[in-house]
């Protein structure tokens, strides 16, 4: 993904750092154990959930309201939630890790395209490449919409067929998280890019073409009440 998609590379957070409302990892919980996802509604159930770029702590959040193990970590130390749990480059070695986790779930928000200022080709592709590497039970990456579109990435979706595909039909707002305690209120109004969870599950064996793919409506809107 180009750093323009999103943003143009002068404004862009040097590490990708773009923040998501705790909703969006709410909804994919809720879909994921909904009746569009069919007979397997088992997700998560004894795996540690693993967000390797967790920012603020974002993702996690949801799955810790439900009493599930989580696990942290980044590149900088982005949060005081106790979640987190190291700093961490995810593209490096993971067997410190591995030979002390069990069963695992990776759930997460790559960064698109910068690795401290500099621009770095695939850097979402890599990640994903990296947790279905590591065996997770289930993988599902925060992505904008467009990232399905690409001659490069037709490779990976036939390597790694993901099981569901879900768009979010209410845009998310995204600001980098440098200048959300800046905007206060307003950091997390107006979205401008549609996203999706890509979920891939290790259990099932698909062709590629076998991607389901899953509209998540909007949250009811808040009726105000005149005064």
């Amino acid at each position: 993904m180009s750093s323009g998609e999103l943003s143009s590379a002068a404004t862009r957070h040097p590490w990708d750092w773009y923040v998501e409302e705790s909703w969006v990892t709410q909804r994919l919980i809720e879909t994921l154990h909904g009746p569009l996802c069919g007979s397997y509604d088992d997700w998560f159930a004894g795996d540690l959930i693993w967000d390797p770029c967790c920012g603020m702590g974002n993702v996690l959040a949801p799955f810790m309201e439900l009493g599930i193990t989580v696990a942290g970590s980044d590149v900088q130390r982005r949060t005081s939630s106790p979640q987190f749990l190291f700093e961490h480059d995810f593209l490096a070695d993971q067997s410190c890790l591995l030979d002390h986790w069990g069963p695992k779930s990776i759930v997460f928000n790559p960064p698109y395209s910068n690795q401290n200022g500099h621009k770095v080709r695939g850097l979402a592709e890599k990640f994903i490449r990296k947790a279905i590497a590591l065996h997770a039970n289930t993988v599902a990456a925060l992505l904008p919409v467009k990232w399905l579109a690409s001659e490069g990435r037709h490779t990976l979706f036939n390597e790694h067929v993901p099981r569901f595909v879900m768009i979010l039909c209410e845009r998310p707002s995204m600001p980098p998280g440098d200048v959300v305690a800046a905007l206060g209120d307003n950091a997390f109004k107006h979205g401008k890019v549609d996203f999706m969870w890509v979920v891939w599950h290790r259990h099932v064996d698909l062709e590629p073409g076998e991607t389901r793919t899953i509209w998540i409506e909007p949250r009811p809107k808040v009726r105000k009440v005149r005064k």
